[in-house]
């Protein structure tokens, strides 16, 4: 019985270490849990707040067609994120900058132009093909197809010329022919210059350097009654063009849609408008 008694306390004490021992397995596997599930929560918000962008692997100089050298993917917040920026290096590589492009700086479709066939009326030199020219023609909006000619469309140009008869006499808009057939408009605006888009850190384009990309700073003062139309010509086209508008008053005829013909027009003289056999009554007695 004393001995009995005697090695009771220490069956209590061997179970309370037992009891202790596993409230503290429990315990750890409780915390090792809760502290997996945290780990895995933030791999998960971590990577719903990060976006992979195209950004520049060197300093890109303006007008350089981007290489895959060039370029390179970087995980960034999405709050730094630009709304234009490419995801895809295949969308970036082949596009030409219009401005320089820093170490790391977002390459954008508003820093970029195509030379795969898109219409970039925002970067004119991109879309000439070789051996073409662009040129300028100033005309009134009434002289061109009532003001509705559009960037795309193709026309031909007639021009409207004073002639002096044999007495020395000018006659005024006395022969029209036509100068060019079948050219494309590439723009239809007032002499512009391009500036810079910014962007703010969301990405989300500032709506003044939106519609400012086409504002231009010029020396002549806009003139809100007349238009430019930018033509796409071949340069011996271009001479003809030039001395055509410095000799006579020029008219944008527009084409149909598809129509590419380009048959001979002869020329016009103003007293082909009277009725055959016509005699112009003798001036008046002043």
């Amino acid at each position: 019985m004393a001995r009995a008694g005697a090695g009771a306390p220490g069956g209590r004490i061997n179970r309370r270490f037992l009891m202790l021992a596993l409230v503290s397995a429990a315990l750890s596997a409780v915390l090792v849990y809760v502290a997996l599930n945290q780990g895995g929560t933030t791999d998960k918000a971590s990577s719903e707040t990060s976006a992979e962008i195209v950004v520049a692997a060197v300093e890109i100089p303006a007008r350089t067609q981007i290489t895959a050298e060039m370029v390179k993917l970087k995980s960034v917040p999405v709050s730094a994120k630009m709304t234009t920026v490419y995801e895809d290096l295949e969308d970036a590589v082949g596009r030409v900058t219009r401005y320089p492009i820093e170490i790391d700086e977002q390459v954008t479709s508003a820093k970029t132009v195509s030379l795969r066939g898109e219409q970039e009326t925002d970067a004119l030199a991109f879309v000439i093909p070789s051996g073409m020219r662009a040129i300028s023609i100033k005309a009134d909006q009434v002289l061109s197809a009532g003001g509705l000619v559009l960037p795309g469309d193709y026309v031909d140009i007639l021009a409207v010329f004073n002639v002096e008869d044999q007495k020395g006499e000018e006659r005024e808009a006395y022969l029209v022919r036509t100068i060019l057939q079948n050219v494309e408009v590439l723009a239809v605006a007032q002499t512009i210059a391009d500036v810079p888009p910014e962007e703010d850190t969301n990405g989300a384009a500032n709506a003044s350097a939106n519609q400012g990309q086409r504002a231009r700073a010029s020396e002549a003062e806009p003139d809100p009654e007349a238009t430019t139309l930018t033509l796409l010509v071949q340069p011996e086209q271009a001479e003809w063009l030039f001395l055509a508008e410095a000799n006579g008053t020029l008219r944008a005829i527009v084409r149909g849609f598809g129509d590419s013909e380009t048959p001979d027009v002869r020329p016009i003289i103003e007293t082909e408008l009277l009725p055959a056999g016509f005699v112009p009554p003798p001036p008046r007695a002043q």
